[in-house]
């Protein structure tokens, strides 16, 4: 597969302004050619981030909504997009609205997951980048007759370790039937030979009849598998799903909601994930009707979040997609908060931008950032479009016209940045989900990342983990990959993107390297 190549210039010591960063973000949507429609205030607009063509540049890939097909973008690499019409009629499916893509069979392509409304559910194998192949299975379809029952949350991990990356699949129903299968969320086990088991099928039907409008897959308990929060709308209660592994006749899981105090009761919409503060603990944030909510991340033996009500992220609004991601490269996360319109509330329409103090607190600074405006948004998603090391924003914005947006991240004075792309084999998934990395700067908290398949709302950010290193020109990088393998890498060069392979066990790594012959590659010429 092809990879280009580019280095952006770090910036001196003297460019760093420290707390005083802004923020900045602008509509180059029509510059970019990126223009889909969605005139559906109906929810969702789903988004997914990958490179489908191996042309080394991240393509997106929108939903149509009720009234058009769903579309996909080619980034040529020159900071322009462009359509086929030949993919988009193999993509087009019908009323769609939430979006995932992996590579599902690990033959070296992403492909995509598609849920719908009053139509068959998507599984689309990528066919080499020439083109995609429909290969829904029967277990991962969901036709419901009415609109009001929907496939609405989508999520990838490797639950099993098996090294193929499972699917939940989250329903929206207001029909309370739980012997209908179709009302009821869904734990698909990838066999990776075409087959297909649902674990979920042991838990109890109650919970997963809880109108699901969000979902991420990732570690909380630290025992090396992922376990699932659900965000559920309607004030039926969230669900974190603890992975405890093989046994119980199938594929174990345990509600360890309660205990934990992520069992929250809300109108739930949208989730994020990331150690804002860098004391080593994951935080959540999921949007909600009115207050949003931020579970910061108090212990891991016990498992242990707690609400931060006074943060000012719980901003009142209808809030959708929420996103964590630094900004500024300043090297501390900052927070994305989708806001969107109900006929029932007076908030505002005006999405919300936070700025990470350097403390895991927030000020908002979404005045004179670019994105205030009066417009709707409900699905957000992440991407680095132009790989120079600055994350932009996909927003998709109800009942408007273009109804995606693109808006490139033109913040000045930012940071120094190191990002990697990831490659499985073996045990673990070819996207390598999962994978957590750990970097270290000489006397400061280690930032750490892992790379999910489905969050915010009904989207997978681009496939790649950025981290901001402010004035700082290096970093010492740890990878955690999904098996369990530690790899200690060494000193990596600030301003640039490493590819980083799975090799299976742990090289002898001179740590004064900035690269490391034969294991990374970085783009840049």
């Amino acid at each position: 597969m092809l990879r280009s190549c580019f280095l952006w210039l770090c910036l001196p010591a003297a460019f760093i302004c420290g707390s005083s960063w802004a923020l900045n973000f602008e509509d180059v949507s029509a510059e970019v050619q990126f223009t889909p429609a969605h005139l559906d205030s109906l929810p969702a607009g789903g988004i997914a981030v990958a490179d489908f063509n191996g042309n080394g540049y991240p393509d997106i890939f929108v939903t149509g909504g009720v009234g058009y097909i769903n579309r996909l973008y080619f980034n040529r690499g020159d900071g322009t997009f462009v359509q086929s019409q030949t993919i988009n009629d193999q993509v087009a499916g019908e009323n769609c609205s939430v979006a995932a893509a992996v590579d599902f069979d690990n033959d070296g392509w992403p492909d995509l997951y598609v849920g719908c409304r009053t139509s068959d559910n998507l599984l689309l194998r990528n066919l080499s980048g020439r083109g995609f192949e429909n290969v829904t299975p029967e277990a991962l379809n969901h036709a419901a007759p009415e609109p009001t029952t929907r496939t609405d949350a989508v999520a990838w991990a490797d639950l099993t370790g098996n090294g193929y990356l499972d699917l939940y699949i989250g329903i929206f129903t207001p029909d309370a039937d739980l012997e209908n299968p179709d009302n009821l969320d869904r734990i698909m086990l990838n066999h990776g030979d075409g087959t297909w088991t649902n674990a979920a099928e042991a838990l109890d039907p109650a919970k997963l009849n809880r109108q699901a409008l969000a979902v991420v897959m990732t570690d909380l308990t630290g025992n090396g598998r992922p376990d699932i929060y659900v965000v559920n709308d309607k004030l039926a209660g969230n669900v974190l799903w603890r992975n405890d592994g093989p046994g119980c006749d199938g594929w174990c899981f345990s509600d360890i909601s309660q205990e934990t105090g992520t069992g929250i009761h809300a109108y739930g919409m949208g989730i994020a994930v990331a150690d804002v503060n860098r004391n080593g603990l994951w935080d959540l944030y999921f949007s909600s009707i009115f207050a949003q909510h931020l579970l910061r991340g108090v212990s891991d033996d016990p498992l242990l979040f707690e609400e931060d009500p006074d943060s000012v992220l719980n901003r009142n609004a209808v809030g959708w997609g929420t996103i964590f991601a630094d900004f500024n490269n300043d090297g501390w996360e900052d927070a994305f908060l989708a806001v969107g319109p109900e006929a029932f509330t007076p908030t505002t329409l005006v999405d919300r931008l936070f700025k990470n103090q350097g403390d895991g607190t927030f000020v908002d600074v979404t005045f004179g950032s670019g994105l205030y405006k009066q417009i709707p948004t409900q699905g957000a998603a992440y991407i680095d479009f132009e790989r120079n090391g600055r994350l932009d924003l996909i927003l998709h914005h109800w009942n408007q016209a273009p109804g995606y947006r693109l808006y490139e991240n033109t913040t000045g004075n930012v940071g120094n940045w190191i990002a990697f792309e990831l490659e499985g084999g073996g045990p673990v998934n070819r996207d390598a989900i999962g994978t957590r990395i750990t970097i270290q700067i000489p006397g400061e908290d280690a930032q750490r990342r892992e790379l999910r398949a489905g969050e915010s709302r009904g989207a997978s950010h681009d496939r790649i983990l950025h981290f901001g290193l402010g004035p700082h020109r290096y970093a010492d990088v740890t990878v955690h990959w999904p098996d369990g393998t530690v790899e200690a890498l060494g000193r990596f060069g600030a301003c640039r993107y490493h590819e980083l392979i799975y090799t299976a066990h742990v090289p002898e790594i001179d740590p004064t390297d900035v690269m490391i012959p034969g294991h990374t590659r970085s783009h840049c010429d």
